[in-house]
């Protein structure tokens, strides 16, 4: 009797812990900045003309991706050439609550907001494409504090301008200006004081987001910088940090990409996996499994595999248990499966391609959206073959770039195009 209560016990809580997770993707990426999430009940297959539409709601254009707490959605848009707009939308309704707008003049090639706003109870941390990052209060909807990344630490926006997205660990909230005077930054995130300042990197593109993770015991930041050609460096790297204090703990520089914009996944405490398809000098892919070892205070690295047969360009993969599904880009257009020794589980050329479009996984399942038309694809994940089970469009594309990763919270999946954010109902009304 008393080990049927413990049970009952044990599994009330990891089915509240499952659903507390499915009521909320707070940031880029979800919870775990892992794009996957364990919330049950979804819906394995999509009938004929595909799953409900719960609403849209009409967005300038841009790349910027929601993020969701508490069914309110979080999206940061764009008045083209004059100003940066945080929106906060009901998640139930699709009716805009309240919106925060500051002045950020000018415009670049590929116009719009690119990161993804970071939310927790009482307020909001945002980096609009122009490098002004905001903390709003969520009662007052108005700014606590804000910098300028870009003339705070210096450096040239390209054509992406600011793409990396911030997080929030404890009382930090942490970014990467990728600057000529530092990497990356951690503030207080109620005061916007700078807590601590990484050296500059070798490279200064904006482009990718950190992630947080723990190695050998240590809560660490990490971060890939990727080189810049003509500039004098030669290799990017990936570089760790100490949370709380900013401590270089270690750097890799075996990458070798030269626009790197997914960010590395934490697979566990021993694995990080990197992807990239600007590899060496050329848009080829690669992709790299490194088991991280620490030994006293040094950190080492083993190379498990290097494929440069694979190779995402702007969103990560996903890993399921021993396999790493992933949507190569450029060279090798087609979604494809990695074992851990990195080789190929599906016959080449057997899967669609999804362009730049986002993958995500939500309870055992993936969803890709084609960067090019916006259709949404829902696949059983299986190292025997690519198996869809479901599509939908609700997108008429003109732009051809629903590149913004998608977010998904109370059986609601959110994506985007270059129009409009739609909200698709995933679990039965």
């Amino acid at each position: 009797m008393k080990n049927r209560l413990l049970l009952a016990v044990f599994t009330f809580i990891l089915v509240s812990c499952s659903q507390q997770k499915g009521n909320n993707w707070p940031q880029y990426l979800g919870p775990d900045r892992n794009a996957t999430i364990t919330d049950a009940g979804i819906l394995r297959q999509w009938p004929e003309n595909g799953p409900d539409k719960a609403w849209e709601f009409p967005l300038g254009p841009g790349y910027g991706g929601a993020a969701v707490y508490n069914n309110e959605v979080f999206v940061l848009d764009r008045i083209k050439g004059e100003s940066d707009v945080l929106r906060c939308i009901d998640l139930e309704t699709g009716t805009e609550k309240w919106n925060f707008t500051y002045k950020a003049e000018g415009e670049l090639p590929y116009p719009g907001s690119r990161a993804v706003p970071v939310v927790d109870d009482n307020y909001v941390w945002s980096v609009g494409p122009h490098g002004h990052f905001h903390c709003i209060d969520k009662k007052t909807q108005q700014s606590v504090w804000s910098h300028n990344l870009l003339t705070d630490y210096g450096g040239e926006l390209d054509n992406w301008g600011f793409s990396a997205s911030p997080i929030v660990t404890g009382d930090l909230v942490i970014v990467a200006p990728q600057g000529e005077k530092a990497g990356v930054v951690a503030y207080n995130k109620l005061s916007g004081e700078v807590v601590w300042e990484s050296r500059r990197l070798t490279g200064y593109r904006f482009h990718v987001s950190p992630i947080l993770g723990n190695y050998g015991g240590v809560e660490q930041v990490i971060m890939t910088s990727s080189c810049v050609k003509g500039d004098g460096f030669t290799t990017d790297e990936v570089v760790s940090f100490e949370v709380q204090t900013g401590k270089e703990l270690w750097s890799y520089k075996g990458f070798d990409s030269f626009a790197c914009i997914a960010p590395p996944v934490a697979v566990d405490d021993t694995h990080l996996l990197l992807t990239s398809c600007a590899y060496k000098d050329a848009y080829d892919p690669v992709t790299i499994m490194l088991q991280v070892n620490k030994e006293d205070e040094t950190f080492s690295f083993n190379e498990l595999f290097r494929t440069e047969e694979a190779g995402c360009k702007m969103h990560p993969p996903v890993v399921i248990g021993e396999h790493i599904y992933l949507n190569n880009n450029h060279r090798v257009n087609e979604m494809s499966c990695l074992n851990w020794q990195g080789e190929s589980c599906w016959p080449e050329k057997s899967a669609p391609g999804f362009e730049l479009g986002a993958i995500i996984m939500i309870d055992g399942m993936i969803i890709n959206q084609n960067g090019k038309n916006g259709d949404l694809h829902l696949i059983e994940p299986t190292p025997e073959g690519y198996k869809e089970v479901g599509k939908a469009s609700f997108f008429t594309m003109k732009g051809s770039q629903a590149w913004s990763p998608m977010a998904y919270a109370n059986g609601k999946l959110l994506a985007r195009d270059n129009e409009k954010l739609v909200c698709v109902q995933l679990k039965e009304s």
